[in-house]
């Protein structure tokens, strides 16, 4: 009887300790917001559990990028991709030398046009905000 309590104890611990561990794994802080003129955005995604809490986010910004990197037949996230955003003046609103694989962006309405480069390719993209609309651009290299 003994070995038996002993036994569902010992159980018990180990299973109080699994659900603590657990926990502390969900309690990774989501990535900060960073505001530079008319800009915010939230640079991040790394690990499946900062990139859900960035896709929860992502309601609050009118802009959602992803950047991907297809490699043996799947699209793989990547990150360190270098990413320029001009207005339709050409004036440069940002210029991030290693974002991704996510980024939430807030920038007034306007035509922006987004220039993202991952290992010496670049590819753009333009983007019209406007108020109550969110848009996704997705980067997509070979």
């Amino acid at each position: 009887m003994r070995r038996a309590i002993h036994g569902r104890w010992v159980a018990a611990a180990a299973a109080a300790v699994m659900l603590a561990a657990a926990g502390a794994a969900q309690a990774i802080p989501a990535p900060k917001a960073v505001t530079h003129g008319d800009a915010t955005w939230v640079n991040g995604g790394v690990g499946k559990l900062e990139a859900e809490a960035m896709r929860h986010m992502a309601s609050r910004y009118p802009v959602s990028m992803t950047f991907a990197k297809h490699n043996q037949g799947a699209n793989e996230f990547v990150a360190g991709v270098k990413l320029r955003i001009t207005d339709g003046s050409g004036k440069q609103v940002m210029d991030l030398g290693d974002s991704g694989p996510m980024l939430l962006l807030k920038v007034p309405d306007g035509k922006y046009t987004v220039r993202a480069e991952y290992e010496g390719h670049v590819k753009t993209q333009s983007l019209d905000v406007t108020a109550g609309h969110h848009e996704k651009l997705g980067f997509l290299w070979s």
